[in-house]
């Protein structure tokens, strides 16, 4: 069965909500058009959970679905979720905004290549330093209660130019790549 992060991006990228068994019919062409490769309904309804299987779903399968969603390969989609990938020394899991001190700096990136460095100002606030392919923008100010390495990050309380803007959620699909002090 698919994890419900990789069952959700399918839907997105589709546009069809898998909620019954016969909305596999429909994604199973969808994905096999734009794929050029067959996959199954009955395949995507044990994928899904409506069909209980005993068998594991094999690699061409999940190489079809991983080429749908952009990806060359399985291990190419999932390795954004693997805790221990990309890790270096420098690397944080989790960064909780009442372990820090005033000024600290630190950068977090997710994908595709979004990189944005944020400077620590007190009582759980943040100030944006850089911003690449982020919705912050550099100047911002926004309050963060945990910044978790492999989630995504919801920011509350943004300011920006002096003016109040609606939360913002970065990393919804593949969550947080790196977390590193500068």
């Amino acid at each position: 069965m698919l994890s419900e992060i990789i069952k959700k991006r399918i839907e997105e990228k589709s546009g069809i909500k898998v909620l019954y068994s016969r909305d596999c019919d429909i994604l199973a062409n969808k994905i096999s058009s734009e794929s050029n490769c067959r996959i199954s309904a009955s395949t995507l309804r044990r994928l899904f959970g409506f069909v209980k299987g005993t068998q594991e779903a094999r690699v061409y399968t999940l190489d079809v679905i991983s080429n749908y969603l952009g990806y060359s390969t399985w291990e190419d989609l999932i390795k954004p979720f693997d805790p221990n990938e990309n890790i270096s020394s420098n690397s944080i899991i989790e960064l909780k905004p009442n372990k820090l001190k005033l000024g600290e700096q630190y950068e977090y990136k997710f994908k595709p290549n979004a990189e944005v460095i944020i400077e620590f100002i007190g009582k759980s606030r943040f100030k944006v330093i850089s911003s690449k392919r982020s919705q912050l923008k550099n100047g911002d100010t926004f309050t963060a209660s945990v910044l978790t390495l492999h989630h995504p990050l919801f920011i509350l309380n943004v300011e920006r130019n002096g003016e109040s803007i609606d939360k913002i959620i970065e990393a919804k699909i593949s969550g947080i790549t790196a977390i590193e002090k500068l």
